[in-house]
């Protein structure tokens, strides 16, 4: 998906010549390992690296020594790289997401083509969560929901599987005790187990946990037949999971951690300030 980003360059103060990629090819420093290495404005930004001459912009290069034949045959390349680079003085430089026509990042799009890259029968076991693009919580949380749901959430187990973390560091920080996989993280977990609870105590609702994450949301956002209570539900879903995964991060980067009751709470608060509404209200 990184692929989805390239950098349109505007007055070149933002982007660095050399070491940032904003050609086809990769980085300058990569394509022309040599220039680099004798250059004087290594680390510079685009804008360092020449001047506008009335309304054109001219090159103008600065090297620790005088070029040797070979190296000036290898100048002639990087400016015939640079040949269609049009420079823009009143506007800055910008990340462009290149799946957008007007080039804006967006869980829509950014969906949209991870599905193209999907096999069909992922496509099918997926299309249970078309539910949770609704625009009913901010998109970075639906975009996490989605990856929950889908098994992508970089949990303590993937990324052993990975070979990013020690085998041997795979437990739940929440509870110390279970597999850090994403059923248990956000459901068996007996912390996590403790905010649904608390949600359905509130609710007047007793059930029994099901056997699957997927399983898990079908049953607490398809439970009513009233379109608005979906919403509500799915909502509250989106709110739990989102503040069981903060508050797992919490504990592994900045080695703190808050009660049961405090995450409870703060999903309510979520619950509120992304519908608008009390979670119980009448």
């Amino acid at each position: 998906m990184i692929n989805g980003l390239s950098m349109e360059i505007g007055d070149g103060r933002g982007t660095r010549f050399w070491e940032d990629v904003w050609l086809r090819g990769g980085s300058l420093k990569d394509m022309f390992p040599r220039l680099f290495s004798v250059s004087n404005q290594r680390g510079s930004v685009i804008g360092d690296c020449g001047f506008w001459d009335g309304l054109e912009w001219r090159w103008n290069f600065q090297w620790r020594r005088e070029l040797f034949q070979w190296e000036l045959d290898l100048l002639n390349q990087l400016h015939e790289t640079l040949r269609l680079v049009n420079l823009v003085y009143d506007r800055e430089d910008r990340v462009v997401w290149k799946f957008d026509k007007k080039g804006v990042f967006s869980t829509n799009s950014f969906v949209q083509e991870l599905q193209v890259e999907l096999l069909p029968e992922d496509i099918a076991s997926f299309s249970f969560t078309r539910t949770v693009w609704k625009g009913l919580v901010p998109p970075r949380v639906e975009l996490f929901i989605w990856f929950a749901l889908t098994g992508r959430v970089n949990t303590k187990e993937r990324l052993s599987r990975l070979g990013v973390v020690n085998q041997e560091d795979v437990i739940c920080v929440l509870c110390n005790k279970g597999v850090e996989v994403g059923h248990h993280l956000f459901l068996a977990c007996e912390f996590s187990w403790q905010v649904w609870c608390a949600w359905l105590t509130f609710a007047g609702r007793q059930w029994s946990c099901p056997g699957t994450l997927k399983e898990h949301f079908q049953s607490w956002t398809e439970s009513s037949t009233s379109k608005y209570e979906r919403k509500r539900w799915m909502v509250s879903f989106c709110a739990i999971i989102w503040n069981i995964w903060l508050e797992r991060n919490m504990r592994i980067f900045q080695s703190k951690r808050k009660g049961v009751d405090v995450i409870i709470h703060q999903s309510f608060m979520n619950f509120k300030e992304w519908l608008g509404v009390d979670p119980f209200c009448c």
